[in-house]
């Protein structure tokens, strides 16, 4: 951190090493859900930006790949449990030493129409998408105020803004996360640490190329179309945003969420507009 930024000092743009803004030399940070998808493309990010990591997945398997491609410590555990984080917090205290930051990439949908959603349900979308979130912020935050301060990011969901017929539990509990996210800023802010989330739309991970395989091309489309950009994203493009938060580049962003939907929110929500 440059001195002038607790002195409330301003800092001349001579004094400002521009080309480390962007770089992470010297970070290590945690990566949950590193694994696959949209955690596999930030691990990967993170790495080329400099950060030291934790790869962390549930699956042993993808855990063990990620940390064994990046040659970094890796760790098969579910942080959706009080004693999953624990063991996280022992084996960063014990292996790691401190951590300055952590990216949170896990979540599911349950698709299934209202009628047919249970409390088991709601629940389980509740636990993987917020409850897990909650046993982090609290565990880990305090590990990253003691390092001097840095960065959180969470993976939340457009579908945090909107219902959903196909995943009822989905965008509540995104939207449960989205204020955990400002909850959490607030907390742990006067340390220097920053928490902020990303909601990236439609994304080409394995699953999506799924659905869009199984709704045929038509239908495949018009999702295409929504988006301002009219394609859908690569998981890369939320990995270069999360990267982006992760930086000093991002250092008075905080409490923040930062869509990355191709502009697919941006159109006129009635259809008004676009009626000839």
């Amino acid at each position: 951190m440059h001195e002038a930024l607790g002195s409330n000092v301003p800092v001349a743009a001579l004094d400002v090493d521009y080309s480390r803004l962007f770089r992470l030399d010297g970070q290590r940070i945690v990566v949950l859900g590193a694994g696959g998808g949209i955690g596999e493309h930030t691990s990967h990010m993170l790495t080329s930006m400099g950060a030291e990591l934790v790869c962390v997945d549930s699956d042993p398997a993808s855990a063990e790949s990620i940390g064994h491609t990046l040659d970094c410590p890796s760790l098969c555990v579910d942080v959706t449990s009080e004693s999953g984080v624990a063991e996280l917090v022992k084996f960063i205290e014990h292996e790691i030493g401190e951590i300055t930051g952590f990216v949170d990439v896990i979540g599911k949908t349950t698709p299934k129409p209202l009628a047919e959603f249970t409390l088991e349900d709601w629940e389980d979308d509740f636990r993987v998408n917020t409850r897990h979130a909650f046993l982090l912020g609290q565990q880990l935050s305090p590990l990253i105020a003691r390092s001097g301060g840095g960065s959180i990011v969470f993976v939340s969901s457009v579908w945090s803004q909107y219902s959903s017929a196909a995943a009822p539990g989905y965008g509540p509990a995104k939207a449960a996360l989205n204020t955990w996210v400002k909850q959490l800023a607030e907390a742990h802010g006067p340390a220097g640490v920053r928490v902020n989330g990303v909601t990236p739309g439609f994304f080409l991970t394995a699953r999506m190329v799924e659905t869009i395989n199984q709704i045929g091309s038509a239908a495949a489309e018009s999702i295409f179309k929504q988006a301002l950009l009219e394609r859908l994203g690569q998981a890369y493009e939320v990995a270069g945003t999360i990267g982006f938060l992760m930086s000093p580049a991002a250092g008075y962003i905080t409490g923040s969420l930062i869509p990355v939907e191709g502009g697919a929110t941006s159109r006129d929500p009635l259809g008004f507009a676009r009626r000839s």
